[in-house]
């Protein structure tokens, strides 16, 4: 992964704990992230760290 990409998907990832960090303030401590979403990030950062010579 290039350092653009890594810092691009670094802010997300601020973005993101921030989101969690209001839904909880909001909705209270036991509120969680629907699995899907966090599946969604995580291929996303799977995808931006494959080479483009892999054929997966």
């Amino acid at each position: 992964m290039g350092d653009r990409a890594a810092a691009d998907l670094e802010r997300e990832l601020a973005m993101l704990a921030q989101v969690r960090l209001r839904l909880r303030a909001s909705e209270g401590e036991d509120f969680r992230i629907p699995t899907t979403t966090v599946d969604g990030v995580l291929d996303e950062l799977n995808s931006l760290e494959r080479s483009p010579w892999d054929p997966m």
